[in-house]
């Protein structure tokens, strides 16, 4: 336990004396302040003096017309655009305005009834041609109504109908929850794989450069294990705890500039029992994957092959944050509930799952000790393939024979 802590602590002093190591640290908080300042900086650019023109029904942003039919007039198609909307009297000197990027969309009127829209580069979504479609459709509808002997007036009134829709909710709200619940999935998505890699790595320079022969005559494989993967755990959540600090600080600072229903995403349902599991969770998982990436280095004698040792359990992980992906948008899927349960996934799946909907504590309990459990017992294991490839140079040893050889050999 003494050797442990020795090598707990000069660990985690080098992790930290790593100017690498810090400079990371201090551009990821900054970028998570700046992030939360966003909302403050974008209201130096408002327009706090509007328009006193006419309000449009329809927003076409920077777009023109040309009417080519008779059958509608600049009138019919202001009472939804509004006056600022620019009218062109030929079709190519429409083209031309949105080729030099006068305008972003142009909409050539053949008919009440049909259209052609006019763009320079078209957009994944682009909700200009359904706005014109929807004004060309109101305005046939209306003449419909007129020839027919309908005021479209009183239809529109009839039409006027709004259902006032209140949901009462006895459980969990996981719109309120999905935000919140999608920066902590990727916060530990990138804490396992920075941090994983990290200690897979200082395990096999140690043994490219033959420090590990020197570390063993003074210390117990054991110690050697342990100490550095607590090293690298509690550097990876002091980063973690630093990083979001400095994300609440800004939040905090720039919450009233943050629209309402992000707030509600945020903290809407946030509670301390969802805190706690969180951190249960993340705590026992992030060290069973450390472990497992320690192990997994110290089966290689070169530090390029560490890349490949360890692809094994960073494609499980990447698993992991898809399923947890996934689960967002599908909290009570059986998907999820399995992945709840599974040690490798539970530690994003089940956080997940309580955030977003109702858990039992029963369920809770199940998943918690199977995690405990798995993650002693892979501790074990590692530390057993650790003594094995520790003193192991030559060719890489593939983890089969490393497991067999324990399994041979308890």
């Amino acid at each position: 336990m003494h050797n442990t802590s020795k090598v707990f602590l000069f660990e985690l002093k080098s992790i930290f004396n790593r100017k690498s190591v810090r400079v990371v640290m201090i551009i990821m908080a900054l970028t998570f302040f700046v992030a939360t300042c966003i909302p403050t900086v974008l209201t130096l650019f408002e327009d706090e003096t509007p328009d006193p023109g006419e309000t449009p029904i329809v927003d076409l942003g920077k777009s023109a017309f040309y009417l080519q039919t008779s059958d509608l007039t600049k009138e019919d198609l202001i009472y939804f655009i509004g006056d600022k909307v620019v009218f062109y009297d030929n079709e190519s000197a429409l083209k031309e305005a949105v080729q030099e990027g006068k305008i972003d969309s142009g909409f050539v009127i053949s008919s009440p009834t049909s259209f052609k829209s006019i763009i320079k580069n078209k957009e994944l979504y682009s909700a200009s041609s359904s706005m014109v479609s929807y004004i060309l459709t109101t305005i046939t509808i209306d003449r419909n109504l007129a020839l027919a002997g309908i005021d479209p007036v009183k239809v529109k009134e009839a039409s006027n109908v709004t259902i006032d829709a209140v949901d009462e909710v006895l459980g969990k709200d996981a719109s309120q929850s999905f935000l919140i619940s999608y920066i902590l999935l990727f916060a530990v998505y990138m804490l396992v794989i920075m941090y994983g890699q990290m200690v897979s790595t200082s395990v096999a320079r140690e043994k490219d450069n033959r420090t590990m022969e020197i570390l063993i005559t003074s210390t117990k494989p054991d110690a050697l294990i342990v100490g550095k993967v607590l090293a690298n755990g509690v550097a990876g959540l002091l980063q973690f705890f630093f990083i979001m600090s400095v994300a609440l600080i800004g939040y905090f600072l720039n919450k009233p500039n943050f629209p309402a229903i992000v707030n509600e995403m945020l903290f809407g349902s946030l509670s301390w029992d969802a805190i706690v599991v969180f951190l249960i969770f993340t705590a026992l998982g992030y060290l069973m994957y450390l472990f497992v990436y320690a192990s997994l280095g110290s089966l290689v004698s070169k530090l390029e092959d560490v890349g490949s040792s360890v692809s094994i359990v960073t494609i499980l992980f990447m698993v992991a944050y898809l399923m947890g992906s996934l689960g967002l948008n599908m909290p009570n899927s059986l998907m999820l509930k399995v992945a709840s349960y599974f040690p490798f996934t539970a530690i994003l799946s089940m956080p997940i799952r309580y955030f977003l909907t109702e858990v039992s504590v029963i369920e809770l309990s199940i998943s918690l000790i199977l995690m405990a459990v798995t993650t002693w017992f892979l501790a074990i294991f590692s530390i057993r393939i650790y003594r094995l490839g520790s003193l192991s140079y030559g060719n890489k040893m593939s983890l089969v024979k490393a497991v067999k050889a324990i399994i041979k050999n308890p």
